[in-house]
């Protein structure tokens, strides 16, 4: 299962932040406007589509395989 992560060397936390206002899934987080975003694991689905967003690259996957009993340890 993959999952997109922000990596925040890259991220230039520009406002607004493109990435979270095109999350269809809204897993992109920004607590406030001085915090990086970062991506809830519970909500991001793994399309990807937010790599286009960002303007920086700072979108990276991840991926984590299944434990055995079809489940993901997220």
């Amino acid at each position: 299962m993959k999952r997109a992560i922000i990596n925040p060397a890259k991220c230039n936390n520009c406002k607004p932040c493109r990435v979270e206002l095109e999350c269809l899934h809204h897993a992109v987080i920004q607590e406030t406007l001085d915090d990086k975003p970062w991506i809830d694991f519970y909500l991001c689905v793994g399309c990807m589509k937010c790599k286009g967003f960002c303007p920086n690259k700072a979108i990276e996957e991840i991926a984590q395989p299944c434990n055995g009993n079809r489940r993901s340890g997220w």
